[in-house]
């Protein structure tokens, strides 16, 4: 009874052993296995990403050349445009239409908030390491309505003297309806107005001329009339 004691105590003692090797060894080795998979695996994206800089670095020239280039293209566009707009410029492009169109009168005109398109952050524009360039930059509308009596005839020439402006402006709309005479029509010219803040280019005022109105001789059918000259006396 003792001898089988011993021996199941043995063997007992032998399952131990090899559980607690298989405990010290195998899961330790588990953990190495575990990390060694993850390493791979990071070097599989390394490598990858090495794989991509190295194609950055073999076309850096062509790379360099093409941002430059993008660089111009960008300031081209925002500086086609002007700094600013303001009341004086639609005014004045209303009496061009005025001008060019014979038969029109105008009933009003009616100038909307600039409105923000789209905008370009300070942190964009440093990063993009532009020349000159370190503030937003706002790409901006103005819509204004002119609202008139005009013919068929006229409106075309006030048409065209929208596209012939110097001014950024679109034809947003066109919206007319006849009278009871069924000659004049009534309606609006709705025209948008472009422009970008921080463009780097200042507000240019519009040149007035002179606005010609009535006639320039109240005189006429009058008599001449003799100025004083206070010095010399009353002129005989």
């Amino acid at each position: 009874m003792k001898k089988i004691s011993d021996t199941y105590i043995f063997a007992l003692l032998f399952v131990l052993a090899v559980g607690l090797f298989l405990l010290v060894y195998f899961v330790p080795l588990k953990n190495v296995n575990d990390e060694i998979n993850s390493l791979e695996s990071s070097n599989t994206t390394l490598r990858s990403e090495i794989s991509e800089f190295q194609v950055y670095h073999d076309n850096r020239n062509q790379y360099e050349a093409d941002t430059e280039t993008l660089k111009k293209e960008i300031v081209n566009v925002i500086t086609a445009y002007p700094s600013d707009y303001r009341e004086e410029d639609f005014i004045l492009e209303g009496v061009a239409i005025e001008n060019a169109a014979e038969d029109i009168m105008f009933s009003g005109i009616e100038i909307s908030e600039p409105e923000t398109l789209a905008t370009i952050s300070r942190e964009s524009i440093v990063n993009a390491e532009i020349d000159g360039y370190a503030d937003q930059v706002e790409f901006v509308k103005r819509t204004v309505n002119y609202s008139n009596d005009i013919t068929y005839d006229s409106m075309k020439d006030a048409i065209a003297e929208v596209f012939a402006s110097d001014y950024k402006a679109n034809i947003e709309s066109v919206s007319y309806t006849k009278n009871e005479e069924g000659v004049i029509l009534n309606g609006v010219i709705t025209l948008g107005y472009y422009y970008v803040r921080g463009n780097g280019k200042e507000y240019v005022p519009p040149v007035i001329k002179e606005y010609e109105a009535g006639t320039d001789n109240i005189f006429i059918g009058g008599h001449t009339v003799e100025l004083v000259d206070e010095e010399a006396g009353s002129a005989e």
